[in-house]
C-alpha cells in the first residue's frame, strides 16, 4: 500500500469515525449531500498530502550539495588547478576520494611522488575535508618551469579519474567520478 492510498484510508476513516462521535449515525440510505461532503473530503486530504510531500521534496532540494568539478590550465606559465565546487545550497560533508589510475588506486604519496618525477614542480595536493554552499576545494595545484614537462603531465592526468563521495546532512550519500583533464 503507497503512501497516498493510506492517507485516504486515514481520511475516509476520519470522517467516519467523526460521524459517529458527533452522533450522526449512519444509514443505508445514501444522501447526495452525503456523497459530496464524502468526496471533498477525500480530495481535501489526498491535496493536503501532496502539498506536505512536496514541501519535503524542496527542503531536501533545498539542503542538496551540487559538487561538479573545476579545472583552469594555464599553458603560457604552466600552471595548473583541480579543484571540487559545491554549486548547491547544501554542505557536502563527509567527503571522500579515490584516485584511480590504470594501474589501480593511488594514494595522495603515491599521486605525488609519481608526478613529481615529471620534474621540477610545486606541487600540492589537497587533503579530504567538506565543502560548504559556493565554496572549492583544491584537489591538485601544480606550477612547473618548462612547457614539456608540462605537457607530459597533463598527459599523465588525462589517464587518472577521481572518484568522490560525499553526503549532505540529511545523509543522503552520492558518488560522482571526475577526469582530471578538461
Amino acid at each position: 500500500m503507497c503512501k497516498s492510498d493510506k492517507a485516504i484510508l486515514l481520511g475516509v476513516s476520519l470522517i467516519f469515525i467523526a460521524g459517529i462521535i458527533v452522533g450522526q449515525t449512519f444509514s443505508f440510505e445514501v444522501k447526495l449531500s452525503d456523497l459530496i461532503a464524502t468526496l471533498v473530503a477525500i480530495i481535501t486530504f489526498y491535496y493536503a498530502f501532496q502539498g506536505l510531500q512536496h514541501n519535503k521534496r524542496i527542503y531536501q532540494n533545498s539542503i542538496k550539495p551540487v559538487i561538479e568539478r573545476f579545472i583552469s590550465v594555464d599553458n603560457e606559465k604552466y600552471v595548473y588547478n583541480f579543484q571540487l565546487k559545491n554549486y548547491g545550497t547544501g554542505s557536502a560533508i563527509n567527503l571522500k576520494y579515490k584516485i584511480l589510475s590504470d594501474a589501480g588506486e593511488l594514494s595522495h604519496k603515491d599521486l605525488q611522488q609519481k608526478l613529481l618525477l615529471f620534474g621540477d614542480m610545486e606541487l600540492e595536493i589537497g587533503a579530504e575535508l567538506g565543502i560548504s554552499p559556493n565554496s572549492s576545494l583544491n584537489i591538485i595545484t601544480m606550477k612547473m618551469n618548462n612547457e614539456a614537462s608540462f605537457t607530459e603531465v597533463i598527459k599523465y592526468l588525462g589517464t587518472i579519474e577521481l572518484h568522490v563521495n560525499f553526503s549532505s546532512i540529511q545523509d543522503d550519500v552520492q558518488d560522482k567520478v571526475f577526469s582530471l583533464t578538461p
